[in-house]
């Protein structure tokens, strides 16, 4: 059986993903955060294309699906964690030390729940994404090296964080863009976003990933009172 040469390409950006990720935290670790927030972002892109390429070259396989779950705990929750340490919670003790511990540990669980079962909507994720609470962290910690609000109450940092791990494990449906139809409509907005992004990046990437995050929990508890009150309504209906 001959070797295909392009089963490289697609393991090469998982793996340039898994070496950013660790240049984050070494950027973390001596105290450049804006450097290691904007390489996990990187790393999220690459995390974006190893699966495209695959598809596109035809050489996905089962090492690349392992390969890249074992990219993201790397990327997406030792990276951020590290950061998120050095950035606020090295002033916390343990309660600084467990935080971001418990980031990784359930962005494993959430890798590991996602591998195992089969997602009946292809449209949507359950739980968040690791990628998308990675990102979100990040930018926490970007927009206030511009603006410093947050790091004088870094509690409220880690509460935060603490509350995107446990929508990590949740089961909370996001929606998924991988199989979004675009149409010229679509084409004009993200023109109009890019140059949004272009102009104000840290304020506008952190409105759009904190507004995906609450999306998810408004549209969870839209969906408990409607099925509360709804039910209570029918049954009323069928005792008259």
């Amino acid at each position: 059986m001959k070797f295909n040469p392009l089963f490289i390409l697609p393991n090469l950006f998982t793996a340039g993903s898994i070496f950013l990720g660790i240049l984050s935290v070494i950027y973390a670790s001596k105290g450049s955060f804006e450097m290691s927030c904007w390489l996990i972002l990187a790393s999220m892109i690459l995390d974006g294309l190893d699966g495209r390429v695959a598809r596109l070259t035809n050489t996905s396989s089962k090492f690349g699906v392992e390969f890249d779950s074992l990219a993201d705990i790397v990327a997406f929750g030792v990276a951020p964690a590290m950061l998120l340490y050095f950035y606020v919670g090295v002033n916390y003790g343990r309660l600084g030390m467990s935080v971001p511990a418990i980031f990784v540990i359930l962005g494993a669980v959430r890798l590991a729940r996602f591998n195992i079962t089969t997602n009946a909507e292809p449209n949507s994720f359950i739980g968040l994404p690791i990628p998308s609470a990675a990102v979100v962290v990040m930018l926490w910690v970007l927009l206030d090296l511009e603006y410093h609000f947050i790091q004088k109450y870094g509690y409220v940092m880690l509460a935060g964080s603490f509350l995107i791990s446990i929508l990590m494990v949740s089961n909370i449906r996001y929606p998924s863009f991988k199989k979004m139809r675009w149409n010229f409509k679509s084409f004009i907005a993200v023109i109009l976003l890019l140059g949004i992004i272009y102009i104000k990046p840290q304020e506008t990437l952190c409105a759009l990933m904190s507004g995906y995050v609450l999306y998810g929990v408004v549209r969870w508890i839209v969906i408990l009172i409607k099925m509360r009150f709804g039910g209570k309504s029918s049954h009323k209906g069928r005792n008259t």
